[in-house]
C-alpha cells in the first residue's frame, strides 16, 4: 500500500466485517521524539488468540473467497521497514486493537497520505458506525467522533453529501490547524 490512509482504510473495513459498531482510530505524528503512531480499535468480535498471532502471515485469513490477506501483513511490513513494530491485541467478543509505530524521520516510512479522504468514505459508506478520531501533531491534538455530529444533525443524515462535504473541510481545517 502506497500510504497509511489506504491502511487506515483496509483495517477499519476488517473492523466492519467483524461487526463492530465504534471504530477508534487514533494518529499521532511526533516528529521531535521520530515517532508515528497509528491505532485502530474496534469493539467488533475479536479473534482467537491464535488467528491473532497468525494474522500477520499473508496466507493465514478469514475470507472464505480469497486464501490471502495481504492488509495486516503490509502493513507490518511498513512498520518493520520504518524500525518500528505492529501489534496486535484482540479477544474474542470484545474487539481488536491493532498498533503501529514506525521512525517518523525514517526514509523507508510510508507517508500519511490523505486521511481526511478516508474517514469521508468510511463515514459516508457506514453512516451507523460511530467513528472515533483522534489526530495528534506534537502537543496539539484535534478529537472527532461521528455521534457527536448526529446529534447536532438531528434529523439530517450524516451521509448526506452536503454534511459530507462539510465534514471534509471541517476535519482539514482541524487537521492543518493543529500542525501549525
Amino acid at each position: 500500500m502506497q500510504d497509511l490512509s489506504l491502511h487506515i482504510l483496509d483495517i477499519a473495513q476488517n473492523s466492519i466485517r467483524a461487526h463492530a459498531d465504534e471504530i477508534h482510530i487514533c494518529i499521532e505524528e511526533m516528529p521531535s521524539k521520530n515517532q508515528l503512531v497509528l491505532s485502530i480499535e474496534d469493539n467488533g468480535s475479536g479473534m482467537p488468540k491464535q488467528l491473532a498471532k497468525q494474522i500477520t502471515d499473508p496466507f493465514v485469513t478469514t475470507r472464505t473467497l480469497r486464501r490471502v490477506g495481504l492488509g495486516i501483513p503490509l502493513l507490518k511490513q511498513n512498520c518493520e521497514n520504518s524500525e518500528g513494530e505492529l501489534s496486535i491485541d484482540s479477544e474474542q467478543g470484545k474487539g481488536t486493537i491493532i498498533k503501529a509505530t514506525m521512525a517518523y524521520r525514517h526514509i523507508d516510512r510510508v507517508p500519511l497520505g490523505d486521511v481526511v479522504s478516508t474517514l469521508i468514505t468510511l463515514i459516508q459508506s457506514n453512516p451507523k458506525i460511530n467513528f472515533i478520531y483522534n489526530y495528534q501533531y506534537e502537543e496539539k491534538s484535534f478529537a472527532f467522533e461521528t455521534t457527536e455530529v448526529k446529534k447536532i444533525l438531528g434529523d439530517v443524515a450524516i451521509d448526506n453529501l452536503d454534511v459530507l462535504a462539510w465534514l471534509k473541510e471541517y476535519l482539514e481545517e482541524n487537521m492543518n490547524s493543529v500542525k501549525k
